[in-house]
């Protein structure tokens, strides 16, 4: 039995190893993650404190075991220390500002403790390297180095143990601050992943750890187990608060972070697994390690990522990804139902092609017609060049209507292709042309071929169509002011549900502003525009004959005479954005005809259009200010 136990002790100290530089890429690789957050949240900004001491203290760990001669080791235990010194003040940090986020006033003196309590972990810093809380290192057998303690280090654990109190209290106002019982699961996972790690991360070597140094198996027993506790608390405190730093889909951001720690820390544990147990077995079996640790390095990794987007799929189908079997086919589909529009000219354009080779003719065109009835793309093959293209749906409509029967065009036949749409009439979709073949000529076999062509074209255009017009809407509705409230809650402080709306961001205004000057003579951008819903159009609605798209312009119009200078008009600087609004949106000039006008480039003209726009957008939010006021105003003397 004791043989065994003595043998075991090498593995155990290698799992240790291992596992300890796992801990140091985990939360390196979860510090990348954060970054994303780190503009956005302040808790996000402190947290990623926390993971560069705990990156620190551990890479401290697994770079020192590597280390030869005793002033290296001594080197690599400061590092390690200094990055311990400061991680109890980054948690007192981490859990006040956790307690902000439940709605808590941090005073003045708060503020000002937190700043004495980094300042004193720059003193036991200094402290540090100046060699004054340890005097020396030394070493144990089968275990390593450890430093050798002074007396100060006893002031260090009495800043440690009051720093720990501090913080608890911090974390259960905070737990006890919250009120849904998700928030507070998700609290405790926080509470107990915090505490975890801090005391986890306490160096067990400092003294030797008593009498289990006298006992190698079960200090790396010990470490060990430690070491995956703790490998396992990172995740979870990871997972609580990105949750906290977003306060929407909680599901995208745990397949998120799911998926990066098993692309990430998880295989290069398991690549760094392999690489050190191949080159401490090595000796064994009498190898060269160099060649094989490659070898399976660039297996593990290949093995590993085949592995894991195998299991991905299976992982987002159960229910703890946040999705369910149900909703997750359901995405899925949805997914596979999208045509992008690269995918979608790639496919006419082989369609037309293979009509081409299959009638000899000289060449072929399809062109997708948008709600407006206009052409938005031409897609053509060999000689297709048709005169006066952007007048072809409206010849259709008026010699055909809704007929879906070839015409005879003076360059070659036109096939209208459209869609039936339950309730609303035909939809026309595109128009197909054939250069060098004469409806009259096909005989019954290319017609059915034709036929065929029109059918597939009709299925994928249709369900392009209608999905594009479901994501509009879909995303209209998204940039709508209750949804983005919904996106800024604060999960912790329920009160920020019931707080006073502001006003919506410039940024959705300027895109509403944009698509309505975009459809300022009609279509879908301008019909089915948000600002449709805003009080200023809703009043001028009133006086406008009940027509919403009038009302829209009419206001887009009067924030466009605002921006109008004082004097007789010119191409001078003071009107150039006044001329482009009028020039390119009210006289629905072309781009290069405003721009020669205007005597500037393209790009100089859309640059300034950009800041046009945004200048009508700021504009009508004022308008619509003003009416709430006024509104407000009224409202005040009718009950007086």
């Amino acid at each position: 039995m004791t043989q065994l136990l003595i043998w075991m002790v090498p593995i155990l100290r290698v799992f240790s190893e291992v596992l300890t530089a796992g801990i140091a890429i985990s939360t390196f690789s979860l510090f990348l993650f954060m970054l994303y957050f780190v503009k956005k949240e302040r808790l996000a900004r402190v947290f990623a404190l926390v993971l560069i001491c705990l990156t620190v203290v551990y890479s401290a760990d697994a770079l020192g075991t590597t280390s030869l001669g005793m002033i290296n080791l001594f080197t690599w235990q400061k590092i390690h220390w200094s990055g311990f010194v400061f991680l109890p003040a980054f948690f007192f940090h981490f859990s006040e500002t956790l307690l902000t986020m439940t709605g808590q006033i941090q005073r003045r003196l708060r503020r000002i403790g937190v700043v004495l309590i980094y300042l004193c972990s720059l003193f036991f810093l200094l402290l540090l390297w100046q060699n004054r809380l340890f005097e020396g290192i030394k070493t144990i057998d089968e275990i390593g180095a450890t430093l050798i303690p002074s007396q100060r280090i006893g002031w260090f654990w009495i800043f440690f143990g009051i720093l720990l109190v501090l913080s608890l209290v911090n974390f259960w106002n905070t737990f006890w601050r919250t009120r849904t019982r998700t928030s507070r699961r998700r609290m405790a996972y926080l509470i107990t992943s915090s505490v975890a790690i801090l005391l986890g991360t306490f160096p067990l070597l400092i003294f030797g750890f008593g009498s289990v140094a006298e006992h190698p198996f079960l200090f790396w027993l010990t470490s060990a187990l430690a070491n995956l506790v703790i490998l396992f608390f990172v995740f979870l405190l990871g997972y609580s608060v990105t949750t906290f730093c977003v306060s929407w889909s909680s599901r995208v951001i745990r397949l998120r972070l799911f998926e990066w720690m098993l692309r990430g820390p998880l295989t290069a544990c398991i690549t760094l697994g392999f690489s050190v147990l191949v080159k401490r077995g090595s000796g064994i079996f009498g190898v060269d390690p160099s060649g094989l640790i490659s070898m399976l390095t660039v297996l593990a990794i290949v093995g590993l990522e085949f592995l894991i987007t195998l299991l991905l799929p299976r992982f987002e189908r159960n229910s703890l990804s946040g999705y369910g079997n149900e909703d997750y086919m359901l995405l899925n589909g949805l997914e596979k139902m999208v045509v992008f529009k690269p995918e979608l000219e790639t496919y006419l354009e082989s369609l037309i092609s293979a009509l081409t080779d299959r009638f000899q003719a000289k060449g072929a065109f399809i062109a997708p017609v948008a709600l407006d009835g206009k052409i938005e793309n031409y897609i053509r093959v060999g000689e297709a060049d048709w005169e006066h293209i952007e007048d072809i749906p409206h010849r259709l409509n008026e010699s055909n209507g809704d007929s879906e029967e070839l015409i005879l065009d003076d360059s070659g036949i036109l096939c209208p292709i459209v869609y039936h749409e339950n309730g609303n009439g035909p939809v026309l979709l595109a128009i197909l042309g054939l250069s060098g073949t004469a409806a009259e000529e096909l005989d019954e076999e290319h017609q059915a071929a034709l036929r065929l062509a029109i059918e597939k074209a009709r299925a994928i255009l249709w369900q392009r169509r209608f999905l594009s017009s479901a994501f509009t809407t879909l995303r209209q509705r998204t940039d709508a002011d209750p949804l983005n409230s919904f996106r800024d809650m604060n999960p912790l402080d329920q009160s920020d549900l019931l707080s006073t709306q502001d006003e919506p961001d410039i940024h959705y205004v300027s895109g509403y502003v944009r698509d309505a000057l975009t459809h300022y003579w009609g279509g879908p951008r301008l019909t089915e525009n948000p600002l449709m819903n805003w009080d200023v159009v809703r009043q001028e609605l009133q006086t406008d004959e009940a027509n919403p798209s009038n009302a829209l312009r009419s206001v887009l119009r009067k924030a466009i005479e605002r921006l109008r200078p004082e004097g007789e008009r010119n191409i001078s600087g003071e009107w150039v954005l006044y001329n482009i609004l009028d020039l390119k949106f009210i006289e629905g000039k072309r781009v290069k005809e405003v721009a020669q006008k205007l005597a500037i480039s393209e790009a100089d003209l859309y640059r300034k259009q950009k800041v046009a726009i945004e200048e009508i957008a700021k504009t009508i939010l004022k308008m619509e200010k003003e009416n709430r006021t006024g509104e407000g105003e009224s409202n005040k003397k009718s009950d007086n």
